[in-house]
């Protein structure tokens, strides 16, 4: 037998699992344990859980509808493929009831589809009522695809932590080990997983400054939707970049990108070595050079962090103080990016206002 896990919230007693392909070393053992202590989880006829096997549309309904105690009871459905005989087709009734789940217009269900993990977010997004969303590292989600909102949500929730390459890779088939860590960590605030900070700004905002240097005068970033496939790291291969539009007072416009991967966080313009980045790790006394073939151009060091910055478009916690060794401060607020910039101790740069498109 294996260990005995304690859990508190949601489940109690955990007993150890009765899967007989279910090791101790998965890195989801103790969530797939919480989820059959609590019923919620069930196996195959042979003993296995398998773990690795994909989750279907039929098993999604049937999970989240036993979490959240939704009325299980086989019965007829509206769906001409989910007949009464269907084992889920009493929780996909109830969950599509509920509006967690929706079928097709051909008025089928498809239980046995499999779900990807974007459709997995929609479906924890809705089942828990998720609204608060926040900004993603996640390159490869955009605010044209469906789960878009989603995704957002259940980050925003602790749900996620998506990838080491910062992807969340939402076509990809989820896993029933996957689901199941999933769906425990938005049952036991145990579970819930922290991402690395991002400094990203939101593509579905529009950011405003004012600078003070001579003939720049206010100026706004506005995302129209387009990502730079080339855009380069220093030491890393090409990773996908925000291509932001930056409008002048003056008249004048260009194009800047801006992106952040487990490297550090860069900003600068398209197809251009002009560049500037944060590399990890975000922690006092970390420091940098920028340089030009053999020449350094200038040289950075984190002076401050968890600082409380206040600019015309509010009050930001968590700010990071980047240092220049010529006078030149930068502050850079968790999702949003630089939000001011000094020289000598006088503002030169500052923002002035956020609004949502």
């Amino acid at each position: 037998m294996l260990v005995v896990f304690f859990f508190s919230g949601f489940g109690a007693n955990v007993k150890a699992a009765t899967f007989s392909d279910l090791q101790s070393s998965h890195r989801f053992y103790e969530e797939m344990l919480f989820l059959e202590a609590e019923g919620i989880i069930t196996g195959y006829p042979d003993g296995t859980f398998r773990p690795d096997g994909e989750v279907t549309r039929a098993a999604a309904a049937i999970m989240i509808g036993r979490a959240l105690e939704l009325n299980g009871q086989q019965r007829a459905t509206v769906f001409s493929d989910v007949g009464a005989n269907q084992k889920a087709s009493g929780y996909i009734a109830s969950a599509v009831n509920a509006g967690i789940i929706q079928g097709y217009p051909d008025g089928t269900y498809r239980p046995n589809e499999t779900v990807t993990r974007g459709q997995m977010a929609i479906f924890l997004s809705r089942a828990f009522n998720l609204t608060e969303e926040a900004a993603t590292p996640f390159k490869d989600i955009s605010p044209s695809m469906a789960s878009y909102l989603h995704i957002k949500r259940i980050v925003a929730e602790k749900l996620t932590q998506g990838y080491e390459d910062h992807t969340f890779r939402p076509n990809v088939k989820v896993t029933r080990a996957q689901f199941s860590a999933f769906l425990a960590r938005a049952l036991n605030d145990e579970f819930k997983v922290e991402i690395p900070v991002v400094y990203l700004k939101d593509p579905n905002k529009t950011y405003y400054y004012h600078s003070n240097e001579i003939g720049r005068g206010s100026y706004y970033y506005y995302f129209p939707g387009e990502k730079h496939p080339d855009y380069y790291f220093p030491g890393v291969e090409y990773p996908d970049g925000n291509l932001w539009d930056v409008y002048e007072e003056n008249g004048d416009s260009y194009t800047v990108v801006e992106s952040q991967d487990n490297w550090g966080y860069g900003f600068g313009y398209p197809y251009s070595e002009g560049t500037f980045w944060i590399p990890n790790p975000i922690e006092v006394g970390h420091s940098w050079d920028i340089e030009y073939g053999d020449q350094i151009l200038s040289s950075y060091e984190i002076t401050a962090t968890n600082m409380t910055v206040t600019t015309p478009a509010g009050t930001f916690e968590n700010v990071i103080e980047v240092t220049e060794k010529d006078g030149w401060v930068g502050y850079y607020a968790p999702n949003v990016g630089i939000i001011k910039e000094t020289v000598d101790g006088e503002t030169i740069v500052e923002l002035t206002k956020i609004e949502n498109r």
